[in-house]
Order: C-alpha cells, then sequence, then structure tokens
C-alpha cells in the first residue's frame, strides 16, 4: 500500500502565480530531485488553484488580484496556489525520505531554496488516509 502526503503551498508575496509554477517546475523540483536522489517520491503530482488576474478584488491580501474561481466556499478558503501530493512505495519508504530530507545540511539547502519563491509560514502537509479513485467506467 502507497504512502501519501498531501502538501498546501503558497507563493512568496510579490510573486506572481506564473513567476510561482515556472520557479516550481523548472528550477526547485529539478534541484529536489538531484537532492533527493534515492529518496525522491515515486510520483509528485502538483494540482494548481485556477486564478484570474483582476484590478485588485480578491477579498484577502495573499491574492487581492488574483482570486481562485471558487464554486463553493470563500476566497480565503483557497489563499493557497497548489495542492501537491508526494506518494512513496511504503512508509519504510516514506521515512527514509524523511530522515535524509531533515538532515540539517540537505534541509538547510531545501529551505534556501524554497525561499525563492514559497511563503514557507504557509506551508501544511498532512498524511492522507484511504485513497480511493473511481471512473466513468
Amino acid at each position: 500500500m502507497t504512502y501519501c502526503i498531501l502538501v498546501y503551498l503558497s507563493r512568496k508575496p510579490g510573486t506572481t502565480p506564473e513567476q510561482f509554477r515556472d520557479y516550481y517546475v523548472n528550477s526547485h523540483l529539478p534541484f529536489f530531485r538531484q537532492l533527493a536522489g534515492p529518496h525522491v517520491p515515486a510520483l509528485h503530482t502538483q494540482l494548481y488553484i485556477h486564478r484570474t488576474t483582476t484590478s485588485g478584488d480578491g477579498n484577502t491580501p495573499r491574492n487581492a488580484s488574483t482570486p481562485a474561481t471558487v464554486f463553493f466556499g470563500t476566497q480565503a478558503d483557497f489563499d493557497f496556489d497548489v495542492l501537491v501530493t508526494l506518494e512513496f512505495k511504503d512508509v519504510a519508504t516514506f521515512q527514509a525520505h524523511y530522515e535524509f530530507m531533515m538532515q540539517p545540511d540537505i534541509a538547510a539547502k531545501i529551505a534556501a531554496d524554497e525561499e525563492r519563491f514559497l511563503d514557507r509560514s504557509q506551508t501544511r502537509a498532512v498524511l492522507l488516509g484511504e485513497v480511493i479513485e473511481t471512473t466513468a467506467q
């Protein structure tokens, strides 16, 4: 059974959603994969919040000019920029990844890179329980 972590990430103030996505995909992820080596997650999925650009009535200070397209809830409920799932083969594989990433020198390198594009004070992560997928079939 896989072991899956759900992470909420928010961009650094002054960074546009496009700049955030570009840095995350084209700089941070390659850096992270190289650093993690054999400890990289088996699957890394990014689910970006759809945002539009307006003159500035997004109802939250973080996204005043880039509100989310909300169907249910409020803008404040969707003040993060991307949901990330990190999937590992099993708990032992995750634990090896976590122990490696928390080594002081490795953690410092990751933090320094994240400071370039993330508001790290807003990062949240949680272990997912059972995952059930359904299809149209």
